[in-house]
């Protein structure tokens, strides 16, 4: 049985996160019980240890399972080849109100939408920043700690005040800016031979590249999981633009969390020779050992415990909590912070 399991929850409760990556999989019901079949193995979660299961690979979902799924609120998604969710059972019982979703609706034309976006667009260019500033330093390169530092001045250039939509394009420039000197300087972390010095998306082009991808996706399934709870509309965007079956708000409020979350594990993954050209198919997806590697990895680093802000949490815990507070900031106008890793 291809099974990975990762300790997740929140507020000290640790759940397991299955990733199931077998051809072949049944995921069925018994009692309050989750089975797992695969290759004639079987294995058993009681539903109270269960937080999330994603399905990488071909599997049978049974109705009883999914039912059992939607009243403990247990999250079940099926990724993509590339780790973008592509489908997921969502509980009939909506969070949170109406309420919210019109004030996310007119909160996307103002000032107060500007303001939103423009500090998670700063905080994404500080973190972008700040790890390029952490990578000179361990490896004592004084050129490579000055890079960081202005890729974090670039976030000086975006306007103090504008209005959406009319500021989109300029709030574009800036990070786009800041993410060209910031994919640019990893070349002189990551060797040749997995990374080509560029990011590129479809099709990835490199071994590094396909793992930031498949990385992203599974942040973009625990942001959009995290929306959801929180009562947001992942499809309504604020500076990402409206299209059919574009999780644009997702792509809003995912920015960040990138570096923190995915990049620092993939460059790991990257300078520790745990991911190598080979791992790349003729398509340009990582092969299934790779998505293995890459899922733990991510996943690992999205559930473990650690100190974020003077206290003990997790990303996953983190970002669950950022949307809660999006939507006291749409709701009751009280302040929202975009989340700042302080990089160590």
């Amino acid at each position: 049985m291809v099974l990975w399991r990762s300790p997740g929850g929140e507020e000290g409760m640790k759940k397991m996160h299955l990733v199931l990556n077998g051809y072949g999989t049944v995921v069925r019901r018994c009692s309050n019980r989750i089975v797992v079949e695969c290759d004639g193995e079987t294995e058993e979660f009681a539903v109270d240890e269960v937080e999330q299961v994603l399905i990488a690979g071909a599997a049978t979902v049974t109705s009883g399972v999914a039912a059992l799924a939607a009243e403990h609120g247990i999250d079940i998604t099926v990724l993509g080849q590339d780790g973008m969710p592509v489908g997921r059972f969502v509980s009939c019982t909506p969070c949170g109100t109406g309420l919210t979703r019109k004030n996310q609706v007119l909160g996307s034309m103002g000032c107060e939408g500007y303001v939103f976006c423009a500090g998670i667009l700063r905080a994404k260019i500080a973190h972008m920043g700040g790890l390029v500033r952490v990578l000179g330093r361990n490896r004592n390169d004084q050129g490579l700690k000055e890079e960081g530092k202005k890729i974090e001045r670039v976030a000086e250039k975006m306007p103090g005040q504008g209005s959406l939509p009319q500021s989109a394009q300029v709030m574009r420039v800036v990070e786009a800016e800041a993410s060209r000197r910031y994919f640019a300087a990893l070349r002189l972390v990551i060797g040749p031979e997995v990374y080509h010095g560029i990011r590129r998306h479809r099709p990835a082009g490199d071994v590094f590249n396909a793992s930031l991808n498949y990385g992203y996706g599974i942040l973009y399934n625990e942001v959009e999981r995290a929306c959801l709870i929180a009562g947001l509309d992942p499809f309504l965007g604020y500076l990402h633009a409206d299209r059919a079956g574009r999780r644009s708000f997702v792509y809003d409020v995912i920015e960040q969390f990138r570096q923190p979350v995915v990049d620092q594990a993939v460059i790991t993954l990257a300078v520790r020779r745990r991911i190598r050209a080979a791992d790349l198919d003729g398509r340009g997806y990582l092969t299934p050992d790779a998505r293995r590697r890459v899922a733990a990895t991510v996943i690992d680093r999205l559930t473990a415990d650690r100190d974020l802000g003077g206290r003990v949490s997790s990303f996953s815990r983190a970002i669950t909590e950022n949307m809660r507070d999006v939507v006291r900031y749409l709701n009751e106008g009280r302040p929202y912070h975009p989340f700042r890793y302080r990089w160590r």
